[in-house]
């Protein structure tokens, strides 16, 4: 659902980069959601590294939980984003997240690095040194709050409005840091009548306080959708962005086309990681840029994960874990996740292969050849050595008791 860096404040001499990115939530009567994450020209911005969203889906709710990675002032952190209906807000633990990447991150296996030991008749002699590896509350012209308070670092406040404009102008006024292009940005919202969660930072904290965001809907989500063509003008490059999903059927994405990754083409060099991503990057961009990667599918018992979500470690649910990429010319179509049985598994394990030339052995292998041809002869050399010199000293003895 969420997180979207929005960008540029024209009037300011440094360009903020500020990624808009939601989730559209789409239920039997078809709501929607998108958001944005705002925050000062001059200080803030939030990391562009890869968006993490993990959402689940039991039978009376859906869950967001989102990890927010913000750099700047406390005073500029604002997001804004629209919901289908007044949401519970919290914070959830940075737990939730570690044990998410315990259970899904790509795990490579990686050779031992290519060495001359083979031919080192030393190392085979000596030594084996292998290495491994509700009702409004209140209301202001045009707007009405409905819910409001604080959790964690974070106070929010849940508005409606009519009015893009008068919705604008009381996020600037109750010192909400928006730019000014924000009436344009969420009318389209506005329109559909959607609620508008509003977060910041509380006074007297700072940005090491920023937690997870845990946002719970009272309502089963038929299908998701995460929004991605608000932020096309924002990426300069490429926006990355994985999705879990954990639910009691498996999920896949209905209007994407799937793409996997040859494991024999995972490379050590320079990382498997890189290699890894690298990879999947193309194979999404030789299909169209429209495509995704299922990097983990499982139904276990997830207990570490269900106990830090605090849901019961006794059930059995499915966690997928899907990768996307995109460049800004290829932002024009939500991805649309939806359940589907009979679904293959998913393992996380990758076999690199190190495609790195092998070392140049010649060295090791003249100084083996060396030693294997001197190493017959030593012995009997000391052995002949030992022989003269036993030889020559009886030889002397015998000669000295002859003279007496």
């Amino acid at each position: 659902m969420i997180t979207k860096h929005l960008a540029r404040s024209r009037r300011l001499l440094l360009t903020t980069s500020l990624l808009t990115l939601a989730i559209l939530l789409i239920t039997p009567a078809s709501a929607l959601a998108c958001g944005g994450f705002f925050s000062s020209a001059t200080s803030g911005k939030v990391s562009q590294d890869t968006e993490r969203l993990l959402i689940t889906i039991n039978h009376n709710s859906t869950t967001l939980y989102e990890q927010i990675r913000y750099q700047g002032n406390a005073r500029d952190f604002a997001w804004v984003l629209p919901v289908p209906a007044v949401p519970k807000v919290e914070t959830a633990a940075q737990e939730i997240f570690n044990q998410l990447e315990y259970y899904t991150a790509p795990r490579f296996f990686i050779p031992a690095p290519q060495n001359c030991n083979h031919a080192d008749i030393t190392h085979m002699l000596f030594g084996n040194n292998y290495a491994t590896g509700g009702a409004p509350t209140s209301s202001n012209p045009g707007v009405n709050v409905y819910a409001g308070g604080e959790t964690g670092p974070f106070a929010y406040e849940i508005i409606k409005s009519g009015d893009a404009q008068a919705l604008t102008s009381w996020l600037q006024n109750h010192k909400y840091t928006v730019p000014a292009n924000t009436t344009n940005l969420i009318q389209p919202y506005v329109r559909s009548n959607m609620f508008f969660l509003a977060m910041r930072l509380r006074p007297g904290t700072n940005v090491s306080n920023v937690a997870p965001v845990k946002i719970t809907f009272p309502m089963v989500m038929q299908q998701v959708t995460v929004p991605i063509r608000l932020a096309a003008t924002d990426i300069q490059h490429k926006m990355k962005m994985e999705v879990s999903i954990l639910a009691q059927q498996r999920y896949t994405l209905k209007n994407y086309t799937e793409v996997t990754v040859p494991a024999d083409k995972v490379s050590a060099n320079p990382s498997p990681q890189e290699s890894y991503a690298q990879l999947m990057d193309t194979a999404i961009q030789k299909v169209g840029g429209y495509a995704y990667v299922t990097q983990y599918a499982q139904a276990q018992n997830m207990s570490g994960l269900l106990r830090s979500l605090k849901e019961s470690p006794d059930t059995t649910y499915n966690l997928t874990r899907f990768y996307t990429s995109y460049t800004p010319e290829h932002m024009q179509k939500d991805p649309v996740f939806v359940p589907q049985a009979n679904l293959p598994a998913k393992q996380t394990y990758i076999r690199v292969n190190d495609t790195s030339p092998g070392p140049d052995c010649t060295t090791t292998y003249i100084k083996s050849a060396v030693l294997l041809a001197v190493f017959p002869i030593g012995p009997i050399i000391i052995l002949t050595a030992i022989g003269i010199w036993y030889w020559r000293k009886h030889k002397a003895r015998t000669q000295k008791n002859a003279n007496k």
